[in-house]
């Protein structure tokens, strides 16, 4: 029963790409995580979740990820992709939250 309600609640789509090493992984964790800041969004725009909270929730999800990056970044192409700083960061993957004035 768990699982009939978790499979409703979170659905993963079937993967039709390559079928390189990594890359099912990679987009089993990739759909977990699109599928959780479309709920964030979703909340945050109804005014469910305060803003500060949704930057925090979306950048949990967004450390989350990082490990799975390695599985596609196997060569030079992608690793600028993967592994860019971003310039404004405090931790150098994702952007600063907006200042409250």
């Amino acid at each position: 029963m768990k699982a009939q309600i978790q499979n409703f609640a979170c659905p993963i789509a079937r993967y039709w790409g390559a079928d390189a090493p990594g890359d099912r992984e990679f987009n089993a964790h990739l759909q977990f995580f699109a599928h959780r800041v479309s709920l964030l969004a979703g909340l945050h725009t109804g005014g469910k979740l305060p803003t500060d909270e949704t930057y925090r929730q979306l950048l949990a999800l967004w450390e989350g990820l990082q490990p799975y990056c390695s599985l596609i970044c196997k060569d030079d192409a992608y690793s600028s992709v993967c592994y860019a700083p971003a310039e404004d960061s405090p931790n150098g993957t994702f952007p600063l939250a907006p200042d409250a004035d």
